[in-house]
């Protein structure tokens, strides 16, 4: 983040004022609301794609500006499009033709080859790896080193576990894992309480 001074950070979770942090904790969304906008921007820290939204919707209905944010140790093809929000952690790669959403995390060491999609608020674990014209749906989880062969659609706010090898479509509201990866369950309200669909 070259150029910019970092304030600190807020968050809800913790009592002020809390010792041993390396930024200081400025406060929560109450502290967010009685300051102004025009003053700072705000970068997304949270790894929960459903809480990452949330907070990204209270910042906007704030006024606030959410940046995107990339290590300087992060490779990022000039072809490349970035959405609102999204952090791009060190060791990644973000290849030609890329197409990345709002508030997207691609995590430290992932790799995102040329003419992928990533839907808005999606993320991308340490070390997965997704291959040419991968799409993966909005507020999807791609787990720790999990690879994904080209040209496979992963739905809406599915999971895909950690270590898997997607060599087919996953659809929407599913959990799969293994090797190759098969889905174990779905997430649906229906699917888990029993009724059919």
């Amino acid at each position: 983040m070259s150029g910019w001074e970092v304030l600190g950070f807020a968050d809800d979770a913790f009592p002020a004022p809390v010792v041993n942090l390396p930024l200081p904790l400025l406060g929560g969304r109450a502290w967010l609301q009685r300051n102004s906008p025009d003053d700072f921007w705000v970068a997304l820290g949270v790894g929960d794609n459903h809480a990452r939204k949330a907070l990204s919707e209270f910042l906007s209905a704030c006024g606030f500006q959410v940046t995107t944010v990339v290590s300087r140790h992060a490779v990022v093809s000039p072809s490349a499009s970035l959405g609102s929000g999204t952090v791009v952690m060190p060791g990644s790669v973000i290849n030609a033709g890329a197409l990345i959403g709002a508030g997207v995390i691609v995590n430290t060491g992932a790799v995102i080859e040329h003419d992928v999609v990533l839907g808005d608020y999606s993320h991308i674990s340490p070390h997965a790896a997704l291959g040419g014209g991968v799409q993966v749906g909005e507020l999807a989880h791609v787990g720790l080193g999990a690879s994904v062969i080209h040209c496979i659609q992963i739905g809406n706010r599915s999971i895909i576990g950690a270590g898997a090898v997607v060599t087919r479509a996953i659809a929407d509201d599913v959990v799969a894992y293994g090797v190759p990866a098969r889905v174990v369950y779905s997430t649906t309200p229906a699917a888990c309480s029993g009724e059919k669909s």
